[in-house]
């Protein structure tokens, strides 16, 4: 599966309130609401109440999509912004009691936002259902055309000439609004005359999880929230990992966890008054999730046992439902047909939140922190180095660490004591598990205590700095430790030593094997050959890493003054010209999984 599979940047509509027919034209983009001294906690809220508002609708075709939206817009109310994409059937016949059929080999969707909640409460209530089903609440609905509607949708695909209209023509009546599909990507265009720092700024942005994608991932949380309401009336389901972490890639899982209190997360939801005043009414319970029962586990894994029935059996879209129930933290692993997802679903594990939001802080801090992590682990990918499952092979997880330790380490990124040793006191957060989460959360607070050096360097020599580091590191007798930003004595005999910011007992990277610490400073030290100018042979000389590393030295050599394309590169052997056709590189070969 290619690392390049995009959401679409999508159709986006709006709907006027003092018109019920509405007009086309570009939305601004929500991620204009999110800046970097936006709180992790208030961007988790946004996101969340976008999914509140939101409906996941299946069309006939992308000419359905001005239909759809005049019939939500002037039944139901006005809409902030909507959203088409499309995914490949995969010779799959579409969802069950839904007649629509995939066009041209391809199933479209409209995602819809409305400005009022209550818009939303009328209209999912307002849905009927397929006799001889079983009526089940869900945003996850189908659009039903009527024999008239049919005919209008029917003239609205003529054109002036009586006959279909061309690509030209259904591009005006959509107002120039771009769809994408939901396919791999097997190239990029790096332009000319870039230098490597804008073809690395040209990767990111084209791995990068794009607004329609985070809006989805959140949608299905919601789904799952709703679903579960009625058992976790004060819980939530929040994504976690990089896909709120800002460092999300379009091809990435979706991580999911199910808090049954969501104070555990967001403070602001208990107030002052309530903190001062003494409950004297307590609610009767039977489920334990503290981490001092000896049973909590135990209930865990049954209750995910029934969660994974309903899911199974009742919860539209989610199919191939596996108990992986015997893991250090239990999951349920499912499939979302809607959004071509794989989702691990995960129960009271609040420190994976919390973990996400100190990435997340990192990558407000320092720009350059994500654009790094970007071709790192694609990189990674392409030399095969990481999995995705945690085993002997180390994880894109372990490489987020690593580079926060190589950045902090050049006194780019902050060590994490600093954040620890001060917390304000909206800070406090304690799991119900006992792991201690209360660390300074605000950045401009952060640059009161730290201050960044090393701001001139790019992120092409950066990265070249990063594979030298590693080559260098000693893991046989060293740790990783991002509290004190510093390497120290091993507390065990693994071969890789990284150690959990939060849960400090544990090494992130206990099942990583001795072989492939070996192998990964190994692949660390030929980027390094390459950057020299060394001959390797051949069979070396097909990862990003080395290509960077080369154009690199080009770039900064003072002799050299001719602009490289990175693309160039990538398509053209850098040394060992004498079979040239055996070290041509192609972009799909470097990038797929």
């Amino acid at each position: 599966m290619s690392i390049f599979r995009k959401f679409p940047s999508a159709l986006r509509f709006s709907t006027s309130r003092n018109n019920n027919v509405p007009h086309y034209h570009h939305n601004r983009n929500s991620s204009s609401n999110f800046t970097n001294s936006t709180k992790f906690e208030h961007y988790l809220n946004l996101r969340r109440s976008q999914a509140e508002k939101s409906i996941l609708i299946q069309i006939n075709g992308l000419s359905a999509c001005p239909q759809v939206r005049d019939h939500l817009s002037s039944k139901y109310g006005p809409l902030l912004s909507v959203y088409h994409y499309s995914i490949p059937s995969k010779g799959k016949s579409g969802p069950p009691a839904c007649p629509i059929a995939p066009t041209g080999g391809e199933f479209h969707w409209l995602l819809a936002e409305f400005e009022r909640k209550e818009d939303f409460a009328k209209a999912i209530t307002s849905c009927g259902n397929v006799e001889g089903t079983v009526p089940y609440t869900s945003p996850m609905t189908w659009f039903k055309n009527s024999t008239a509607s049919q005919k209008d949708d029917r003239k609205s695909t003529i054109g002036t000439k009586g006959k279909k209209k061309t690509t030209s023509e259904v591009s005006r009546d959509m107002d120039g609004i771009e769809s994408e599909k939901l396919i791999a990507c097997t190239s990029l265009d790096f332009g000319t005359g870039n230098n490597l720092n804008q073809q690395l700024g040209i990767l990111e942005k084209s791995l990068r999880l794009s607004d329609l994608g985070i809006r989805l991932r959140f949608l299905i949380a919601h789904q799952l929230e709703f679903t579960l309401q009625s058992l976790f009336p004060q819980g939530c389901v929040l994504p976690f990992g990089s896909t709120v972490s800002g460092i999300g890639r379009q091809s990435g899982d979706l991580d999911l966890v199910l808090l049954p209190d969501k104070n555990e997360i967001f403070s602001s939801s208990q107030g002052d008054e309530a903190k001062e005043t003494e409950n004297k009414l307590m609610l009767q319970s039977k489920m334990h999730t503290s981490g001092n029962s000896s049973n909590a586990r135990f209930q865990v894994q049954r209750v995910m046992e029934t969660i994974a029935d309903i899911i199974q059996l009742c919860t539209p879209g989610c199919t191939h439902v596996q108990r992986i129930l015997q893991a250090r933290i239990p999951i349920l692993r499912f499939w979302s047909d809607y959004t071509e997802l794989q989702c691990d679903l995960s129960m009271t594990n609040a420190s994976g939140v919390h973990m996400s939001e100190l990435i997340y802080i990192m990558t407000k801090l320092d720009s350059r922190f994500s654009t790094l992590l970007f071709a790192i682990r694609s990189w990674a990918s392409a030399r095969k180095i990481t999995n995705p499952v945690p085993g002997r092979q180390p994880t894109n997880f372990m490489f987020v660490l690593l580079l926060m330790y190589f950045l902090q380490h050049k006194s780019i990124l902050p060590t994490l004591d600093i954040l620890f040793n001060n917390p304000d006191a909206s800070d406090l957060r304690i799991t119900t598990d006992g792991i201690d989460c209360t660390f300074l959360r605000r950045t401009d607070k952060i640059s009161k205590h730290f201050s960044p050096q090393c701001q001139t360097e790019s992120v092409a020599e950066l990265l070249f700095q990063f594979f030298e580091f590693y080559s260098e590191f000693d893991f046989n007798t060293k740790g990783v430790s991002l509290l004190t930003g510093s390497a120290w004595g091993k507390p065990d005999a693994g071969p890789l030593y990284i150690q959990n910011p939060l849960e400090r007992h544990l090494n992130v990277a206990r099942n990583v094997s001795k072989e492939e610490v070996t192998r990964f400073k190994s692949k660390a030290k030929e980027f390094l050959y390459t950057g020299k100018g060394l001959s390797l042979p051949s069979q070396y000389l097909k990862s990003l890493s080395e290509c960077c590393s080369a154009l690199w030295k080009l770039e900064t050599a003072s002799s050299d003054k001719h602009q490289v394309s990175l693309k160039d590169l990538l398509l053209t052997p850098v040394y060992d010209s004498r079979r040239p056709e055996e070290n041509r590189i192609k972009i799909k070969e470097l990038f797929s999984e």
